[in-house]
């Protein structure tokens, strides 16, 4: 293996534990923030709970997105800064 495909490799390793680590949060975020406006604006229903978790979920997905992209361009994360 040469030493730019171990790069590749922990780049990539990198950006999946990112990916889940980012959607956890974003999941977890979003639970809360919904469970805590369905009981402002709701009795007894949870819709903006699933909602909420829909909407990190998705942004997990977009953030894995945009560094794949930018990975097959070239560019790293710190170079192009975040969106």
């Amino acid at each position: 293996m040469k030493k730019n495909d171990n790069k590749s490799a922990v780049y990539i390793f990198n950006m999946v534990v990112q990916f889940f680590f980012e959607t956890f949060v974003a999941m977890v975020l979003g639970y809360f923030l919904g469970k805590w406006l369905d009981k402002l604006l709701f009795e007894e229903k949870v819709i903006l709970t699933y909602i909420f978790i829909v909407i990190g979920i998705f942004a997990g997905l977009r953030n894995l997105v945009i560094r794949a992209l930018n990975y097959d361009k070239g560019e790293d994360d710190e170079e192009e800064g975040h969106n």
